[in-house]
């Protein structure tokens, strides 16, 4: 059956024929349209246009409008009489025929329409060769380099990454030297199946060559994001082929460039894949390795992190260090700040700066921050038990809120511990107080009325909005290291510490001020009364026995010193114990 659109302003010309379609053997179903109109054009199903010659019979604007919308169907146009200079033009603007109307016969018309629809198809089927594996219909090698300039191009505007991933099956060519190229045929199809199965309508899926496949990733996002793609492709190849009885098994090996890291062009980034699937094989079947440049030395370092990561808790991997908070004027040791750290197996303390991003993207930060504020509460019984009243802080992430457990966490940790709810406190950052300014406030108001005080971290570091400031519950803000870094040389930063250690006092709030490291910035937070100080100039982050130790030496050695003697200058002491 071929689809005819009749595109005729006429009825009764329309009427005529169809009536001519309806006598031919062939079965044809016409569609009558008035009027060129995009919408239509792009709407209807049909396998070839006959175009009737509009009054103006040199007018082929009809013609050259159905061309612009790309509608990639042959076209005859109808005449009312010969004019081969007409025909020649029509041709030119891409009809496939021209006939002239009253010569119409069902033999005839009907020949033409089937021949044409016969040479598109073929058309189409070439053009579909030259860019189209013949075996699996996936995209070649040309059409794969194709796809890739137009990536990079896309890419350098949007900054959006791309990768491109070459695939190697493993054990293919004993499959096929064993069981015959029709059984290597087959798994081949399947195999491409399977691969368009993995990834994204959008992505393109290409085969190279006998079992060499590739896939190319667009706007791909993070580096783990194209690892765990690799990964699904593993899986999907690991699962058994059923072949005429055979049960077959592949693995696959993966090669990784991403761009523009690993190349700025089509041919050097396929080299890159090329590479680091070698790479890959050379450490064995079923593995993938991004391209070794310094950027992807990195990013496989993060993938191994990310790995132990899942492991790090289960595998007592993670270990809390406390640095102590100080008042100023007496030196005494009040509570201190929970800070976690994680020693890797293989490469040691890993700053917290890297693994606690990472922690948060796995989906995993709000289950460890569950198991520190237990800790926090089983060993603050036992010091405040041994030492008196202590505070101790814990560092509260955006995902532990959106968790919704935080509140039970806490509760359940400080009645498995018996631990007085006063000596513990939360610390959250001043963005995610704003981007979690409700939920948290009726949260937080709630562990407030049992006793729990609340935090205010890096203050000054973001947004610093002072009404968010006025509704937040908070005890205790934060000031940010990085003013106090300045404040001995700098005037103006001097001035925004003053004032914030001063407004904070008229809101009931009181004040911490982090990374002292000078006995002059010292001095100048006592001048203006701030209530805590933390930071290296006391003691540097430790594990709990040895804050332990520090507290009681402290405690044991320090000198009591009268406050009221002590407003304008620090007095001498006792030689710290560090």
């Amino acid at each position: 059956m071929i689809k005819v659109l009749i595109v005729e302003s006429s009825t009764n010309n329309f009427l005529k024929i169809e009536r001519i379609l309806s006598d031919a053997t062939t079965k044809f179903v016409a569609h009558q349209l008035s009027e060129i109109s995009s919408q239509d054009l792009l709407a209807l199903e049909f396998d070839l246009i006959l175009l009737s010659q509009s009054a103006d019979r040199n007018d082929l604007s009809q013609l050259e409008a159905i061309k612009m919308l790309e509608v990639d169907k042959p076209i005859i146009l109808l005449v009312e009489q010969p004019d081969p200079l007409l025909e020649e033009k029509a041709i030119q603007c891409g009809a496939d025929d021209c006939l002239v109307k009253n010569k119409l016969s069902t033999e005839f018309l009907t020949h033409n329409i089937v021949r044409a629809v016969q040479r598109s198809h073929n058309q189409q089927q070439v053009a579909k060769h030259a860019t189209h594996d013949r075996l699996t219909g996936l995209a070649n090698r040309y059409l794969l380099h194709e796809h890739l300039e137009h990536a990079i191009s896309l890419s350098k505007r949007t900054q959006n990454q791309f990768a491109i991933l070459f695939i190697d099956l493993d054990k293919f060519k004993l499959i096929n030297d064993s069981l015959g190229p029709d059984i290597g045929d087959i798994l081949l199809q399947q195999v491409a199946d399977r691969l368009i199965h993995c990834v994204r309508e959008t992505d393109i899926v290409a085969r190279l060559g006998n079992d060499e496949f590739a896939v190319l990733l667009e706007n791909c996002g993070s580096t783990r994001d194209i690892a765990l793609v690799a990964e699904k492709i593993q899986a999907f190849m690991a699962n058994s082929f059923v072949i005429n009885n055979h049960e077959l098994f592949l693995t696959a090996t993966i090669g990784i460039a991403s761009f523009p890291e690993c190349g700025l062009e089509p041919a050097i980034l396929i080299k890159s894949a090329e590479l680091a699937l070698h790479k890959a094989k050379e450490k064995g079947r079923n593995n993938f390795e991004f391209y070794t440049s310094e950027f992807n030395r990195e990013a496989r370092f993060k993938l191994e992190l990310e790995k132990s990561l899942r492991r790090a808790l289960i595998n007592g991997e993670f270990d809390i260090h406390l640095q102590p908070q100080i008042i100023p004027h007496s030196e005494t040791v009040v509570g201190a700040e929970a800070l976690l750290r994680w020693k890797h197996p293989r490469h040691g303390f890993i700053s917290p700066a890297i693994f606690i991003p990472l922690l948060e993207d796995l989906g995993l930060l709000a289950g460890v921050e569950g198991w520190v504020i237990n800790q926090v509460c089983s060993f603050g019984k036992k010091l405040t038990d041994k030492f008196g009243e202590l505070r101790f802080s814990v560092n509260i992430s955006g995902s532990h809120f959106k968790t919704g457990n935080l509140k039970e966490n806490i509760y359940l940790a400080l009645q498995s511990s018996s631990m007085d709810a006063n000596c513990l406190e939360v610390e959250l950052t001043e963005d995610i107080m704003i981007e979690h300014v409700n939920d948290s406030s009726n949260i937080l108001s709630e562990l407030k009325e049992i006793g729990v005080s609340v935090a205010l971290d890096d203050f000054g570091k973001g947004y610093s909005s002072l009404s968010y400031l006025k509704d937040f519950p908070a005890d205790i803000l934060k000031i940010d290291k990085a003013f106090i870094d300045n404040l001995v040389t700098d005037k103006r930063n001097a001035a925004i510490v003053d004032s914030l250690v001063d407004l904070s006092h008229k809101l009931g709030i009181k004040v911490v001020a982090e990374g002292v490291e000078e006995k002059q910035q010292l001095s100048q937070l006592m001048k203006i009364d701030c209530d805590y100080v933390q930071g290296y100039y006391f003691a540097k982050p430790m594990p709990v026995s040895e804050f332990e130790e520090f507290v009681a030496n402290r405690r044991k050695h320090k000198r009591l010193i009268d406050s009221q003697l002590s407003q304008k200058s620090r007095p001498v002491q006792t030689d710290k114990l560090l």
